[in-house]
């Protein structure tokens, strides 16, 4: 295998790891995976075998090993190209909250929109759902404003370049579109995603799976 191949889905948590395959110019091919309705994996029929959980994204690198998570692909992407305006190196200062903000962007902010999005994962019956939905727009509030403190004196988080964090979080704004306030509502991150559609990788990994930055207007 000569190229890297990344298992996707238009939007999903794939598309962070397909811009930054972009913005390097890491050589790569897409295999779209087909879900079944309930949300498992059907196709490509071996993909359980790659990734036990089902989830997305998967990439396989090109000398065959397998990674999962999508901030762990990313954070490899740009590591990998040698990219450190895109990750801090080990030794750059700057490294420790780039970090954390990743971290956080995965294992706090995600798994908040999931619960305003799929209370059903979390909880059985309307009422714990219903409450489930309702903690997560609360805690979802705070975070949006946390995010959007990020960018209150720069283009990106860690100045004029995006890095990692930020694709991470663009992604994310997306997400939110099914919740109760999707964050581009907020001035600052707003204009934050209007910014990062406009970026050249964000641009051709968009064009490539075909979906929309915003709903159409009255939907």
């Amino acid at each position: 295998m000569s190229v890297a191949l990344l298992y996707f889905l238009p939007g999903a948590g794939s598309f962070a790891p397909h811009v930054l395959l972009e913005a390097t110019g890491m050589e790569h091919e897409l295999v779209r995976v087909v879900r079944d309705d309930d949300g498992r994996p059907v196709e490509p029929k071996a993909y359980l075998s790659l990734n036990p959980s089902g989830r997305i994204p998967t990439l396989i690198w090109p000398d065959g090993t397998v990674q999962t998570e999508s901030a762990a692909i990313s954070l490899a992407i740009a590591e990998r190209a040698g990219r450190h305006d895109l990750a801090p190196a080990p030794d750059d200062p700057e490294r420790p909250a780039f970090l954390s903000r990743l971290v956080f962007l995965t294992n706090t902010v995600q798994v908040a929109i999931l619960r305003a999005r799929y209370p059903q994962r979390f909880a059985d019956g309307d009422d714990a759902r219903a409450a489930v939905v309702a903690h997560a727009t609360d805690e979802l509030a705070g975070l949006r404003a946390r995010c959007a403190a990020w960018y209150a004196d720069a283009p990106f988080a860690r100045g004029d370049e995006p890095g990692v964090d930020d694709v991470f979080l663009g992604m994310l704004i997306r997400w939110t579109r099914l919740t109760a306030e999707p964050w581009w509502d907020d001035p600052v991150l707003g204009a934050f995603y209007d910014r990062f559609h406009a970026l050249p990788a964000v641009a051709a990994a968009r064009e490539h799976e075909g979906f929309e930055i915003r709903p159409p207007a009255g939907t």
